[in-house]
């Protein structure tokens, strides 16, 4: 059996100090973003062109990256901050419950029947962004492996439990001609 020990208010923190670190790097790409996209040519020469023209090149192709990056690290806090919000809410479930059976039912069944909804929600989001970062037509070869397993699996069962019929049944005195 694993445990987790988790400090919601630690979680919170996190989130925020790293929301404060993509704002800051968003500010960094946005300054640097003006100097590094037109890279001016060193001389009036073709070579000098070229190579300003790959810098630049690279400046683009870094800042869609860094978009793309800054975009997950929203996500990512976001994340972060809806777990913090699930742990706290399971505490408050858990110190709820641990209270006298004086205590009012009322707001432990509130809490209780919202939290699964809670972390549904954040293994939807947690899912959605890793099913971003699958390669295209991976779901569709999962979906078929996974049939296919599932139809071994249904094979192997009813082998199994075919073979079970065979022996319990002349053990119970049955008399069942499929069986015999």
């Amino acid at each position: 059996m694993s445990y987790v020990n988790v400090a919601p208010e630690i979680m919170t923190s996190t989130a925020t100090e790293l929301a404060t670190i993509g704002s800051h790097l968003g500010a960094a790409h946005a300054a640097a973003a003006g100097p590094t996209l037109a890279v001016l040519p060193a001389a009036a020469d073709e070579v000098s062109a070229s190579i300003a023209q790959v810098f630049s090149r690279a400046a683009q192709e870094y800042q869609a990256l860094a978009g793309r990056a800054a975009a997950f690290g929203e996500q990512f806090v976001q994340h972060l901050t809806a777990g913090a919000g699930s742990y706290a809410a399971a505490e408050a479930t858990n110190a709820a419950v641990l209270q006298p059976a004086a205590a009012s039912t009322a707001s432990v069944t509130s809490t209780i029947t919202a939290l699964p909804s809670e972390i549904l929600n954040l293994f939807n989001s947690a899912l959605g962004q890793l099913l971003n970062l699958l390669p295209p037509g991976f779901l569709n070869a999962l979906q078929h492996y996974v049939t296919e397993q599932l139809l071994l699996l249904i094979y192997a069962f009813s082998y199994v439990s075919t073979a079970a019929l065979r022996i319990v049944i002349p053990i119970l005195g049955l008399a069942m001609p499929y069986f015999s």
